[in-house]
């Protein structure tokens, strides 16, 4: 989105987790399956207390994993059709799963134009706060503004790539960002309950489809060095908790491969490889690695 880019392997060096969310997502994972054939374990007379879910903040939550993102089908070719119809209707069925567990178990209304709308808020306010700290001088007063004003805005790992690519902003130069016009209504794509340690529905995380025309500008001693207007469109990823609505931005996806299924292709056990996709998914300035290619 901006003219300042980096690589997501190069940021997630500079990165550091102020919670091990990753040990989280493990937990959960092999707390909700467990294996036939394999003997009980005795149980522990003494031993650290399993950590509640509820309490750990959903600011220390990052994207949760490589969520499906239904691709265009109308960009795919059509030996694909079917199979991308089949999934699409899948999709509409888990998250109509998820939106029936959320009302059984929490009993809270469902605010979806509410929720959007904030949505749409928190990614103006970070888009603005980021232009903001890339124009100071100092490293430090950079981090101090996005810490402060990002606060219950954004995820932690979103505002340490934000603190890293700020850094890297060019001195001198001063960059201005405006959203000009929402294109398309938002849409939720994805709705997934995130269980508590008992399996009863605790947290949200949704993402949300949006297209927008969007303005930047890059100048320096008064002079325009780079403006450009474009349409962007981003799958970004928030976190939500139902009970006192506190809604934050966790990062961003791209549209699924014509190819993949339903079910997430990482490793979620391998506590590394989570952790570079928490760092990867948190940076919603990043291009689409396919792109790339």
């Amino acid at each position: 989105m901006f003219g300042v880019r980096r690589s997501a392997i190069g940021v997630t060096r500079h990165l550091q987790n102020p919670y091990n969310v990753s040990s989280i997502i493990i937990r959960m994972n092999s707390s909700s399956t467990t294996n036939k054939n394999t003997p009980a374990t005795p149980k522990k007379k003494k031993g650290t207390p399993e950590m509640n879910m509820a309490n750990v903040p959903i600011s220390y939550f990052g994207v949760m994993s490589d969520f499906y993102v239904p691709p265009k089908i109308t960009t795919a070719p059509i030996k694909y059709w079917p199979k991308l119809l089949l999934k699409r209707v899948m999709v509409f069925a888990s998250n109509t799963y998820n939106i029936v567990k959320f009302k059984r178990e929490l009993g809270v209304p469902l605010r979806f134009n509410e929720w959007k709308d904030r949505a749409i808020e928190h990614y103006v306010r970070t888009n603005k706060v980021f232009a903001q700290a890339c124009n100071e001088p100092s490293p430090v007063l950079k981090g101090n503004i996005i810490s402060k004003k990002l606060d219950h805005v954004c995820g932690y790992h979103t505002m340490d790539v934000l603190k890293v690519r700020s850094a890297t902003f060019p001195s001198g130069s001063v960059l201005s960002w405006e959203l000009l016009k929402i294109e398309n209504n938002p849409k939720v794509v994805m709705f997934n309950i995130i269980p508590d340690n008992d399996g009863v529905a605790l947290y949200v995380q949704f993402i949300m489809k949006l297209k927008t025309r969007q303005k930047i500008a890059v100048t320096k001693d008064d002079k325009v060095v780079q403006e450009k207007e474009s349409s962007v469109e981003d799958y970004l990823v928030y976190t939500l908790n139902p009970t006192n609505q506190e809604l934050i931005l966790a990062g961003k996806l791209f549209e699924s491969n014509y190819e993949r299924g339903l079910k997430p292709e990482m490793d979620i056990t391998d506590a590394n490889l989570m952790q570079k996709f928490l760092s990867i998914a948190a940076d919603i300035h990043r291009d689409d690695p396919r792109k790339l290619k």
